[in-house]
């Protein structure tokens, strides 16, 4: 895992903070704009969940890419020193778990680790060159909520107000630049002080406010309950945190805000005023809205589960029907090679030249068919029904596949080399087939420059087992690497190289039955390695 940035997690401003990197990090990352929301969203929750509860809070991001595993993830881990804080139940954990694809939260000696990881799809590789890109991307920011960042300004030019009387025009160019509402109240909620983002919103200036148009921004409701709750906590001197809709005077259109509100303490410890701020987050509040609410969302996922079962019996029709079709077709086919057969032996003297010529195009023509018949067959009975899983040695397996293909070892003067392999839960039958396909194609591709040369090993993990075949071979372009693995699909012509297309396809299938993958990676005149990865299962 390589940290990208982090950030401090204190108050609901951070949370603005959170969004907007989370969603540039996805973005970088290729995300599509509903996966980066969704990642966005549950970071929020989490975020917004420690916020409340927990204090000295902080959130890592980072990603998690391994060049021995094709997965890759976007991390985001919250570490929070509140050691309690898995004992509060939360429906904002329960909500940002549904939404990654790996959730864990674990107590410590110094507090609690929240983990979140979301996959990225996708064959190209996060290598160490993008990483860096990104660290630098987020460097050009402060690594800080804006939310403190706005205190810690207000507060000094509040103190360069008292001490220097003459200074008030540099406080106001200094809050004007800045892109949010900043003001200050006096005990009596009266404003004082209001840079020029309040008029400009609002249309308001602060005699105008003051008087009574504060009706005419917020909701006429909204309004008297915002003034009674002011009321009620003037008196605490205590930090006020609400999320509040203010109409904008140029759209007529009522935007979120989050409304913050500290009050300046003298030495004695009388409130002599309040600050206070508006922060734009009308765009998180609708995205996080339309993500809960969603109906339609939840029916088109509903729908689309449907799909996936209509899609998985219509499969396993097409299966049927390809094994009873390519069936139906050899008795035909026999016939044909047979009669040829016979012709070829007994009128070849009565047929002219060009009779032979066709008759020779004929009998190639039917060998093919009977290969591509053979082949179908075989593809069409890869499937997971009536199969049990059976420990096996893939040494075994290997070896029983070299046999089948000895007279072309012997005739290319081929060197096969394979390392201990490990015993395994897997399909026999299945995964003999894939590793005679596999050789046969390192055979068949050699450069005729030089004797294939082939090595077979294995490397372990904890959950999974990595099998590579490994030739110098004459190799393939990888911007071809989609199409190698699909029925019929050729990357040379069939002049040069015999085959039907279909061998590559059935070493996927039989590593989707397997739940796992097989990719390939090559540079052309160099050889290829073919890398299979499957679960380890009990």
């Amino acid at each position: 895992m390589q940290e990208i940035t982090r950030i401090t997690l204190e108050t609901d401003m951070d949370l603005v903070l959170v969004h907007k990197r989370i969603m540039k990090l996805g973005e970088l990352a290729g995300l599509s704009l509903a996966s980066q929301t969704t990642f966005a969203t549950a970071v929020s929750e989490v975020s917004r969940h420690v916020i409340e509860y927990g204090y000295n809070a902080v959130l890592i991001l980072a990603v998690k890419t391994d060049v021995k595993e094709p997965e890759q993830y976007l991390i985001a881990k919250v570490l929070d020193g509140n050691l309690n804080l898995t004992e509060k139940v939360n429906e904002n954990l329960v909500y940002a778990r549904r939404l990654v694809d790996s959730f864990s939260l674990e107590r410590g000696d110094r507090g609690i680790e929240i983990m979140l990881e979301y996959r990225v799809p996708g064959v190209q590789k996060i290598n160490n060159g993008r990483i860096r890109q990104w660290i630098s991307s987020f460097n050009v920011e402060l690594p800080v909520s804006p939310y403190d960042e706005i205190k810690r300004k207000n507060k000094q030019l509040q103190e360069l107000a008292e001490k220097l009387k003459e200074s008030e025009t540099q406080y106001r160019e200094v809050t004007n630049a800045l892109p949010l509402m900043i003001f200050s109240l006096n005990n009596e909620g009266q404003i004082i002080y209001a840079n020029s983002w309040m008029k400009s919103f609002t249309g308001y200036d602060i005699h105008q406010l003051n008087e009574n148009s504060w009706p005419l921004v917020l909701r006429e409701k909204v309004f008297e309950k915002a003034w009674e709750y002011w009321q009620r906590q003037r008196g605490t001197n205590k930090a006020i945190r609400k999320e509040v809709e203010l109409k904008n005077h140029a759209t007529q259109e009522y935007i979120w805000h989050l409304l913050s509100l500290a009050p300046m303490v003298s030495e004695s410890g009388k409130t002599m005023y309040w600050i206070g701020s508006l922060v734009d987050i009308h765009a998180q509040k609708v995205m996080e809205q339309t993500l809960r609410d969603n109906k339609e969302l939840q029916e088109t996922k509903l729908l689309l589960e449907e799909k996936i079962r209509e899609l998985n019996r219509s499969n396993q029709e097409l299966e049927q029907f390809a094994y009873a079709a390519s069936h139906d077709l050899q008795e035909p086919l026999r016939k044909i090679v047979y009669y040829s057969d016979y012709l070829s032996r007994y009128y070849a003297e009565v047929i002219d030249e060009r009779g032979k010529l066709y008759f020779g195009n004929m009998m190639g023509a039917s060998q093919r068919m009977t290969q591509l018949i053979h082949d179908l067959l075989n593809f069409s009975r890869i499937y997971r029904e009536n199969l049990q899983l059976v420990r096996t040695d893939m040494n075994v397996l290997v070896t029983e596949a070299m046999n089948d293909l000895d007279v072309v070892i012997k005739a290319k003067s081929a060197r096969i080399e394979v390392a201990p392999l490990p015993v395994i839960s897997v399909y026999p039958t299945q995964m003999r087939q894939l590793f005679h396909n596999i050789l046969s194609n390192a055979l068949k591709f050699s450069d005729e420059r030089r004797p294939p040369e082939v090595k077979v090993y294995a490397i372990m993990g904890e959950k999974q087992v990595q099998l590579t075949v490994e030739d110098n071979g004459v190799g393939f372009e990888e911007k071809y690497l989609d199409k190698m693995f699909s029925l019929f699909q050729r990357l040379h012509s069939r002049e040069k190289y015999a085959g039907t297309g279909i061998g590559l396809a059935m070493c996927k299938k039989i590593a989707d039955l397997h739940n796992g993958s097989i990719t390939a990676s090559s540079i052309p005149g160099l050889g290829a390695k073919f890398v299979l990865t499957l679960p380890l299962v009990a």
